[in-house]
């Protein structure tokens, strides 16, 4: 635990963290109908995103921990706007199917390739997916709860529009991630020496 608790202490992982604080906060916020301090408070979580990856490589403390601990946190991040948006109705409840299967299976080839000693890094379409979902859940958020008034309608399309085209960047890195895992897999099992068929025997 010792070294654990060394390698949560460094300022990049403390930002991770910080952003799952955040989404409780979110959570806290939201049941509470403090709409606004809701919307600040999932800006602010948004943006520790982008900071603890500056900070991890501007000090050189880039780990597989500190990678883990960002996925984790932007898919509870990403999950508790869809909950908030399906509960105000600003989205189907369908929108979830496709989001959580294309979550469940990355991390499915993910551990796959870590059993096998290697290692599916975070791509760029897996990023800019993650950064057009948060940022197309502000206005449809805003816009949800009334905080524009007239402005709302707009406001909740272009959050829609955003989201639609966040998933489909979702389903097209999901399938840069099978690409690689595809590529492991074909690597090791021909390294794999073959097993005979009992059947023949």
């Amino acid at each position: 635990m010792g070294a654990l608790l060394t390698d949560l202490r460094t300022t990049p992982n403390l930002v991770t963290l910080s952003r799952l604080a955040l989404v409780l906060a979110v959570f806290i916020s939201y049941l509470s109908n403090l709409y606004v301090v809701g919307a600040v408070l999932g800006v602010i979580a948004g943006a520790t995103d982008y900071l603890d990856g500056w900070l991890a490589r501007r000090t050189g403390q880039v780990t597989r921990l500190g990678e883990i601990l960002d996925q984790f946190c932007d898919v509870a991040l990403e999950l508790s706007f869809f909950v908030f948006a399906i509960t105000l109705h600003a989205l189907p409840v369908v929108v979830l199917v496709p989001h959580v299967l294309r979550e469940l299976w990355v991390v499915s080839i993910r551990r796959y390739a870590i059993e096998l000693g290697e290692n599916i890094p975070s791509r760029l379409p897996g990023k800019i997916k993650a950064s057009v979902i948060g940022w197309s859940m502000l206005p449809l958020l805003v816009g949800a709860v009334g905080l524009a008034q007239s402005w709302s309608p707009a406001l909740i399309r272009f959050g829609q529009i955003g989201v639609l085209l966040g998933l489909v960047l979702s389903v097209v890195s999901g399938i840069d991630y099978t690409v690689s895992f595809v590529r492991i897999y074909e690597r090791h099992r021909r390294s794999r020496p073959a097993i005979p068929d009992a059947r023949r025997r």
